[in-house]
């Protein structure tokens, strides 16, 4: 028989999965966001060349190669930090579950 969960440390851990995959996730957004303004100032400093080139060689610059490795990381950080905030609250799901299920089995005895 496992022993009874306490609810205040089931709800803290929750909390802080909750707030990690939170702040996570906002720092990938930022990163989205800010990508396209990356491009447009790496694409103006071509200013010498039709829009279409500039554009691609934006594309490849380093800084612009390197935001978006850091923003894929930082998507999958986010994500994998929504997996235990969603794994947490299917946890605690379960044992309200298993502790309804409990409580009936002791009224039937």
């Amino acid at each position: 028989m496992s022993a009874p969960v306490d609810p205040r440390t089931l709800t803290d851990r929750l909390i802080e999965a909750g707030e990690t995959w939170a702040d996570l996730n906002a720092a990938a957004d930022l990163l989205e966001e800010t990508k396209g303004a990356l491009l447009a100032k790496l694409a103006a400093e071509r200013f010498d060349m039709p829009a279409w080139k500039a554009e691609a060689e934006a594309k490849a610059h380093p800084d612009y190669v390197a935001h978006v490795e850091k923003m894929v990381k930082a998507r999958q950080a986010a994500n994998r930090a929504r997996v235990r905030y969603d794994s947490g609250k299917a946890y605690v799901e379960l044992a309200r579950s298993a502790e309804s299920t409990r409580r009936a089995e002791m009224s039937l005895r």
